[in-house]
């Protein structure tokens, strides 16, 4: 009797194997079919629109797919330009392709988090846009007149060891001049 049970049991289990296989192969060539465009619709190959020929979504091992590579700053930088003064869930919400929706909330927080230290973006009550440094780079070929070092942080903040007219405690003389790092 338990020999017949666990040749049912192995029967149903081969059976459930072979319906998960069929339907695994079957996903499968639907999704090479619709790549190549051959598939019931006329799908261009992902990434061919904008970024590098042939760039499509790659599977992770959990099964989901990831946006193609610096296809995130491409995405903040454009949707920023076109809606300044942004949030992070309206820049989220703009996506328009099926490749920008792949683009995950933590990815643009990132772009965004890196971007203003570099100068790129600003953040100004929860909102974000291009930073007017930025901006006037796209027009003048990357040059905005103040040095890349004194731009970090979206601050403008003079080197330490640059002289500055700052009173001494002692002074009376508030035109005396001393250096910020403390020699003379």
């Amino acid at each position: 009797d338990s020999t017949g049970a666990m040749q049912k049991l192995s029967a149903l289990i081969a059976e459930i194997e072979a319906e998960a296989y069929a339907r695994g192969q079957s996903d499968a060539r639907k999704e090479l079919l619709d790549i190549l465009g051959a598939g019931g619709e006329r799908a261009s190959p992902a990434g061919a629109r904008r970024g590098r020929p042939g760039a499509a979504a790659k599977r992770r091992v959990g099964g989901s797919k990831r946006a193609p590579r610096g296809l995130a700053p491409r995405f903040v930088e454009q949707a920023l330009r076109d809606h300044p003064g942004s949030t992070v869930q309206e820049i989220l919400g703009l996506a328009a392709t099926d490749e920008e929706r792949l683009i995950r909330l933590l990815s643009i927080r990132t772009e965004l988090r890196n971007g203003r230290t570099q100068g790129r973006y600003e953040l100004r009550d929860g909102r974000w846009s291009l930073a007017a440094s930025a901006s006037a780079a796209a027009g003048e070929n990357g040059s905005s007149g103040v040095p890349r070092m004194w731009r970090q942080s979206g601050t403008m903040r003079r080197p330490a060891n640059r002289q500055c007219r700052i009173p001494h405690p002692r002074s009376r003389k508030p035109t005396e001049t001393r250096t910020r790092a403390g020699s003379a």
